[in-house]
């Protein structure tokens, strides 16, 4: 039998491998489908739809809650300027000071003031504190504040009202009253106290208690 060799050369050419194919470059990912999934992802469906009105009715609502809470008496009230006549202001003595007996070192008097009010609007005035100068006859000041004292009501027009003030012993009468005027609101708030007003209790003798 014969075989016939296959030249050395023809058999390396059969088995040589065959080079391997060059890869295509790696393209870098693209932002544009990360974008289209996070539009997609944001779209919302017919029923987020659906729910989104009653969403904004509810947060509406709460909004307009919120707004009403707000709307305190303190929110409400109106400042309203009194007017005061200063040709009524009157004076009188009304005994011992309140809240400020007398001692060996320090005597004190009462000294009620009067006049006539104006509230110019058609609704009460509460707590209405009242401002002025008040020197004694030497042009000394009686008070250390412009504060004389409050009124507790004002109806509607011309009202009398009277204050009580502490005057030192020592000042000589009578009193100069001069630019008096008040202010007060249309609620009734928190009340500030006329600091003159007399808490204090004696007994038979003139002892505080």
């Amino acid at each position: 039998m014969l075989v016939t060799l296959a030249p050395i050369a023809a058999i390396h050419r059969a088995k040589a491998p065959t080079p391997a194919r060059p890869r295509a470059p790696i393209a870098p990912r693209s932002a544009t489908p990360a974008l289209a999934s996070s539009s997609s992802s944001s779209s919302s469906s017919p029923d987020d739809d659906e729910r989104r009105p009653g969403v904004l009715s509810v947060a509406l609502g709460a909004a307009l809650a919120l707004h009403l809470s707000a709307l305190t008496p303190t929110a409400l009230a109106k400042t309203v300027t009194i007017a005061i006549d200063q040709a009524t202001l009157g004076q009188e003595t009304c005994g011992r000071a309140g809240g400020v007996p007398g001692t060996g070192t320090y005597k004190a008097k009462c000294m009620k003031i009067t006049g006539k009010a104006t509230n110019p609007t058609k609704d009460p005035v509460f707590n209405a504190d009242v401002y002025g100068i008040v020197k004694d006859q030497a042009n000394d000041d009686v008070l250390n504040s412009g504060r004389v004292g409050s009124i507790d009501k004002l109806e509607p027009g011309v009202n009398d009202f009277s204050l009580q003030i502490t005057v030192a012993e020592s000042q000589p009468l009578p009193l100069k009253l001069k630019n008096f005027k008040a202010q007060g609101a249309t609620q009734l708030l928190n009340a500030s106290p006329n600091p003159y007003d007399d808490y204090t209790e004696f007994d038979d003798f003139g002892a505080q208690r």
